[in-house]
C-alpha cells in the first residue's frame, strides 16, 4: 500500500511579534479527532435529551400522583358526607315513624329499608340517597299537614276556666235556687267570684251572639268549630262583638249577675252540637 503522504498545515503566531510557527497534521488523524468530537457531541446532545424526557415524565408522574392524592381525599371525604347523611336519614326515618304512629298516619313506604343496609358491597349510591330524601319530604308533609289540622282543633277545644272563682253549682239536676221547691236541669257550671272580674274564652273561635238573651241575662256564645260552641252567662259588660274571632284567655266581658241571677257568677256552658255537655271534662283541676 502506498502511504497516504496528505496534510493540513496550520500556521499561528502566539504574539503579535512573535514568529509565525506551522503545525502539519496528516488528514486521516484530523478526520478522526472531528469523529470523536462528533461522536461526543452527540452523545452528550442523546444524553441531556434523555434527561430531558425523564424530567418531563417525573414531572407528570408528580402531577398524576398529586392528583390522586386529591381524588382520594375527595372520595374519603364524600364517603364521609355520605355515611352521616345515611345516619341522619336514618334517625330521621325513625323519627317520622313515631311522628306517623302518633298522628294515626299509614305510611306510604318503608322507607327505612332502603337504607344503611349491607355491608361495603351494597352501598346505598346517590340516587338512592335523593329517592329516600324525597320520601321522606312527601311523609313528613302529610305528617305536618295532620299534626296543623290537631293544632287547630286543640287550640279550638275548650280548656281551663272562664274565671278564677268557685263552682257554686254543677252541671245536672238541681234544686231550684229560686225557692218554690222543685227541680231544674243545670246546662252548665256557676262560677262565682267578684263583681267586675275578667270572663276569658276558653278556646279559639268566632263570636255568634253578644247581647241579653231571657235567663242568661247578657252572655256571649262562641262557635269553635267542629260542633263546639260555649256560652258566658251574666255578664255585667261585654267586650266583644258578633263575627269577631278570638283566641283562648282573650277577655270577652266581666262578671256580673244580670237575667236569672241570685248574685255575681259566671254561668259557663260547653255544647256539643247544641247540646250541653259537662265543662267539668274540660276544666283543668286546680284553676279555680
Amino acid at each position: 500500500m502506498k502511504e497516504d503522504k496528505r496534510f493540513y498545515t496550520f500556521v499561528f503566531a502566539p504574539t503579535a511579534k512573535s514568529q509565525l510557527r506551522k503545525i502539519n497534521i496528516p488528514h486521516n488523524i484530523l478526520f478522526a479527532i472531528l469523529g470523536f468530537a462528533a461522536v461526543g457531541f452527540l452523545t452528550v446532545a442523546y444524553g441531556a435529551y434523555r434527561l430531558a424526557q425523564h424530567a418531563v415524565v417525573v414531572a407528570k408522574l408528580n402531577i398524576l400522583q398529586n392528583e390522586n392524592r386529591v381524588l382520594r381525599e375527595q372520595n374519603q371525604e364524600a364517603e364521609s358526607k355520605k355515611d352521616l347523611l345515611l345516619s341522619r336519614l336514618a334517625a330521621l326515618d325513625t323519627t317520622q315513624r313515631q311522628l306517623a304512629q302518633a298522628s294515626g298516619i299509614s305510611r306510604s313506604d318503608d322507607i327505612n329499608k332502603n337504607i344503611g343496609q349491607g355491608g361495603p358491597d351494597e352501598e346505598a349510591n346517590l340516587s338512592d340517597i335523593e329517592r329516600v330524601t324525597v320520601a321522606l319530604e312527601n311523609e313528613l308533609r302529610k305528617i305536618k299537614d295532620v299534626f296543623d289540622k290537631n293544632q287547630v282543633k286543640l287550640a279550638s277545644t275548650p280548656s281551663g276556666w272562664p274565671v278564677r272563682g268557685y263552682i257554686t253549682d254543677g252541671f245536672g239536676m238541681r234544686r231550684n235556687p229560686f225557692g218554690g221547691g222543685g227541680v231544674e236541669s243545670h246546662g252548665g257550671l256557676d262560677i262565682a267570684t267578684n263583681h267586675g272580674t275578667a270572663i276569658e274564652a276558653t278556646a279559639d273561635g268566632i263570636v255568634i251572639f253578644a247581647g241579653m238573651y231571657g235567663g242568661y241575662g247578657n252572655v256571649v256564645v262562641i262557635d269553635h268549630g267542629y260542633g263546639v260552641t260555649t256560652r258566658y252567662g251574666h255578664m255585667s259588660r261585654i267586650d266583644v262583638a258578633v263575627g269577631q274571632h278570638v283566641t283562648r284567655s282573650k277577655v270577652i266581658g266581666a262578671v256580673g249577675s244580670t237575667g236569672r241571677s241570685t248574685a255575681p257568677h259566671c254561668h259557663y256552658e260547653v255544647r256539643l252540637h247544641d247540646r250541653p255537655v259537662n265543662p267539668l271534662s274540660y276544666l283543668s283541676v286546680g284553676r279555680s
